[in-house]
C-alpha cells in the first residue's frame, strides 16, 4: 500500500504542478481512505528526519575527534622523520640537478629496462580495443563518414620504416581515406619504385616524386594537392597509426565539425617497444604559444587549411607549429581525443631521441611565435623557453594598473616574513597591501600596510572580501601569509596575464622548501573534489607540461590574481565555502563567464603549507561542493588527462579501468 500511495501522491502533485485545479479528479489522486496511510507516511519522514539528524551529529562528533588526532603534537611528531626524509632527499636531487655530479647520477640512477608501468598501461589498453569487427560496425552508422587525407612527406627514409608507415595506414580500420605521399628527391632508386609499387597496389595511394628538393613543408603542401579529402592527417615517413587511429577521428568529427582535432602519442624505442607516452590537455591556447603541443597526429580542415595559406616553406622545423599558431588567429573549434594515436619512432635523425637533431626547430619555432604576437597585436617579447622547442611570451604588465595584495593572518612571525619578502623581492612597485588580521592587533612596525581587523570563526572566503572591498587597486592579489615570492618578477608575471581582457583568473608556480612542487594547477574531480597535481613531486613523467603557460581548469587562492571589477561582478568568494574550495569555486565561476584560468610557473614562490591550519576537508563543506557542482567528477577535468590517477596526487598512471572504446574527445 504504501509504495502504491506514494505513486498516486506524485501523479497528483504532477496534476497540480501543470496547473490543475486542487478540487478536479485526477486518476489515482489519493483520496479519504488513504488518511491513515498517508499519516503513517508522515510520521516515517518525521523519524527519517530525526535520525538522519542524528547521523550528521555523530559525524561532526566523530570528525572533531578524528581532526584534533590529526593535529595532535603526537602525529605531528611520528611524521616529522618521514616528511624530513623526504624533504632532504628533494634538496640533494635538486644540488645534483645543478652540480657536475648530475651526469653521472642520471647514468647511474637510469633504469635499463622500458618502463614497465607504461608497458602494464599498453597491455591494459590493447586488451580493451575491441576487435576489428566492432570498428567497422560503428562506422557503418556514422552518417557523415568524411575522407581523411593522410599527408606524407618522404626523404631519404629507411626501407622497413617506410613500409611500416605505409602498412599502418594500409590497416586502418576506418576506410574511408586517401594516402598521398610525396616523395622530396630521395637519392635511393628504391624509394620511388616501393612507393610506385604500393600505388598500383591500392587505389586510395597517391605518389608524386619531386624532382628539387622542397623541404618539409613544400612536401607536405606539394602531397595535399593529391587528394580530395575534407580533412588532412599528417605522417611523418618512420612513424606508425595504430589501426583505430583514423576512426576515433571520424568518431569525434560525428559530435562536432572540428577545425582540427589531435590525440595523444608516445614513442618507440629501437626495440619496437612502446615507451615515453605524451599525454595532453584538451585546447590550451596558452600552451599552444609554448611550444607545439598538439604533437604529430593533428588533423585539419582542408578548407581551414587552404585559408590559412598552407605550410610555409620558410617556417621548416616548426611548420607545423606555425600552421597551428595562424589557424588559431581567429576562433577555432578544437577537440582533443585522449587515445594514443601515434607512435613517434626513435632514432639519431628525429627529435623523437633529441632534441639537437633538428637545431633549426627551435629558432623557427619562437619565428613562428613572434609573428603570432604582431599578427595578434600583442604588446610582447618571445623569448625561448627552460627546455627545447619552447618558448615564453611576455606581455607588457603596464596595462594591469595597481594591484592590491590581500593578506589574511592570524600569526604576526608569518605576516611579518611575509611582508619583508613582498618588499624586498617585488619589483612591481604599483601597488598595496592589505592585511586582514584575523583576531589578533599585530605589532607591525616599518611595514607598509593597511590593516583591517576580522574577529569570528576562520573563514578564508570571508576574510578575503573583507580585503577586497578595502582594495584602490585595479586588481587583486589573495596571498597567504605563508607564501614568499622567490623571485622579483612574481608580481610582474601576474600582471602580464591580468592585463588580457579574455583571461579572469590568474594562479602561480608554489613551491615547497624542498623546491617539490606544492601547487602547478588545480585539477577539478581529484581528491573527492579537487587537487593539486604533482604536489610534493618534483614532477611526472606522464605529464610534461609543469613548466609552461598553459590554461587550467582552476588555480590556488593561495596565490590568485583576478581584476577587481570581475571579483566584484562574481560576487567575490563563496562564504559557503570558509576553507576549502573557496578558490576554485571562483575560477569555475569566472570559466562560466568565458574567462580563462591560467597557470604562470614564471611566477615563482614558496609555500609553506598548513602552517596556520590543520589540513584536511570536512565533509560538510565537501558535500557544498558535490552539490554545488555535482558534473565535476572524476576524470571531467578537460585540462588533465584521463589516463592520469585522480585518487592521488602525483600524475601517476591509471592502471584500472581502461576508457571506454566509445568516442571521448573533448
Amino acid at each position: 500500500m504504501g509504495s502504491q500511495l506514494q505513486d498516486r501522491i506524485r501523479a497528483w502533485q504532477k496534476h497540480l504542478t501543470n496547473g490543475g485545479a486542487p478540487g478536479a479528479a485526477v486518476g489515482g489522486a489519493p483520496s479519504l481512505e488513504d488518511l491513515p496511510a498517508l499519516s503513517n507516511l508522515l510520521a516515517e519522514a518525521s523519524i527519517a528526519a530525526q535520525q538522519n539528524a542524528e547521523l550528521i551529529e555523530c559525524l561532526d562528533e566523530l570528525e572533531a575527534h578524528l581532526w584534533k588526532i590529526e593535529s595532535s603534537r603526537l602525529v605531528r611528531l611520528v611524521r616529522w622523520p618521514g616528511r624530513m626524509a623526504l624533504d632532504w632527499r628533494g634538496r640533494v636531487g635538486q644540488l645534483l640537478l645543478h652540480s657536475p655530479l648530475h651526469p653521472l647520477f642520471l647514468k647511474l640512477g637510469r633504469s635499463r629496462t622500458p618502463d614497465r608501468t607504461y608497458q602494464a598501461w599498453v597491455e591494459r589498453e590493447q586488451k580493451a580495443i575491441p576487435p576489428r569487427e566492432w570498428f567497422q560496425e560503428h562506422a557503418r552508422h556514422f552518417p557523415r563518414q568524411p575522407v581523411c587525407s593522410v599527408l606524407m612527406p618522404v626523404h631519404n627514409p629507411r626501407r622497413e620504416w617506410l613500409d611500416a608507415a605505409i602498412q599502418s595506414v594500409r590497416e586502418q580500420f576506418y576506410p574511408r581515406w586517401e594516402l598521398c605521399i610525396c616523395d622530396d628527391s630521395s637519392e635511393a632508386p628504391w624509394v620511388a619504385a616501393s612507393l610506385e609499387k604500393a600505388s598500383s597496389a591500392d587505389p586510395r595511394i597517391r605518389f608524386v616524386r619531386s624532382g628539387n628538393r622542397l623541404g618539409i613543408a613544400g612536401a607536405l603542401n606539394r602531397a595535399a594537392e593529391l587528394g580530395a579529402g575534407e580533412y588532412l592527417a599528417f605522417l611523418d615517413h618512420d612513424d606508425v597509426l595504430p589501426p583505430y587511429a583514423l576512426h576515433y577521428v571520424a568518431a569525434a568529427l560525428e559530435r562536432v565539425d572540428a577545425d582540427f582535432l589531435y590525440s595523444d602519442e608516445d614513442r618507440l624505442d629501437q626495440a619496437g617497444r612502446r615507451v615515453e607516452p605524451i599525454f595532453k590537455p584538451a585546447w590550451s591556447p596558452d600552451l599552444l604559444l609554448s611550444c607545439m603541443y598538439l604533437g604529430h597526429f593533428w588533423v585539419v580542415k582542408r578548407s581551414r587549411f587552404e585559408e590559412a595559406g598552407r605550410f610555409r616553406p620558410e617556417m621548416d622545423g616548426s611548420q607545423d607549429h606555425d600552421l597551428a599558431l595562424r589557424l588559431s588567429d581567429r576562433p577555432v573549434v578544437v577537440r582533443h581525443i585522449p587515445r594514443v594515436l601515434y607512435h613517434w619512432r626513435k632514432h639519431g635523425g628525429s627529435t623523437a631521441a633529441s632534441s639537437s637533431a633538428k637545431p633549426f626547430a627551435q629558432a623557427a619555432g619562437r619565428h613562428a611565435v613572434e609573428e603570432t604576437a604582431g599578427r595578434r597585436g600583442m604588446d610582447a617579447a618571445v623569448e625561448d623557453g627552460s627546455r627545447p622547442n619552447t618558448y615564453r611570451v611576455r606581455r607588457s604588465a603596464a596595462p594591469a594598473g595597481k594591484a592590491t595584495l590581500v593578506i589574511c593572518s592570524r600569526r604576526q612571525d608569518l605576516a611579518a616574513r611575509c611582508l619583508r619578502a613582498i618588499r624586498s623581492r617585488t619589483d612591481y612597485s604599483n601597488h598595496e597591501v592589505v592585511l586582514v588580521q584575523h583576531g589578533v592587533n599585530m605589532q607591525l612596525k616599518n611595514m607598509s600596510c593597511r590593516k583591517l581587523h576580522y574577529e569570528g570563526e576562520f573563514n578564508f572566503a570571508r576574510m578575503n572580501n573583507l580585503g577586497a572591498r578595502e582594495a584602490q587597486g585595479n586588481w587583486l592579489v589573495f596571498l597567504n601569509d605563508d607564501v614568499t615570492p622567490l623571485e622579483p618578477g612574481w608580481l610582474t608575471e601576474l600582471a602580464r596575464h591580468v592585463a588580457r581582457t579574455e583571461v579572469g583568473v590568474v594562479g602561480a608556480r608554489l613551491l615547497y622548501p624542498s623546491g617539490a612542487i606544492q601547487h602547478a594547477g588545480i585539477v577539478t574531480g581529484m581528491m573527492g573534489g579537487a587537487g593539486h597535481s604533482h604536489r610534493d613531486t618534483f614532477g611526472s613523467p606522464y605529464w610534461s607540461w609543469l613548466g609552461l603557460t598553459r590554461n587550467v581548469s582552476a588555480v590556488t587562492g593561495a596565490c590568485l590574481a583576478i581584476r577587481r571589477s570581475l571579483f566584484e561582478e562574481l560576487g567575490g568568494m563563496d562564504e559557503e565555502f570558509p576553507v576549502n574550495f573557496n578558490d576554485v569555486d571562483l575560477c569555475l565561476r569566472a570559466r562560466a563567464r568565458g574567462y580563462e584560468i591560467i597557470y604562470e610557473p614564471s611566477a615563482a614562490l614558496r609555500h609553506d603549507e598548513y602552517r596556520t591550519r590543520t589540513p584536511g576537508v570536512r565533509w560538510r563543506e565537501r558535500q557544498r561542493w558535490l552539490a554545488k557542482w555535482p558534473d565535476l567528477g572524476p576524470g571531467e577535468d578537460p585540462f588533465y588527462s584521463p589516463h592520469l590517477r585522480v585518487d592521488r596526487e602525483d600524475a601517476s598512471l591509471r592502471l584500472d579501468e581502461p576508457l571506454s572504446p566509445e568516442d571521448n574527445s573533448r
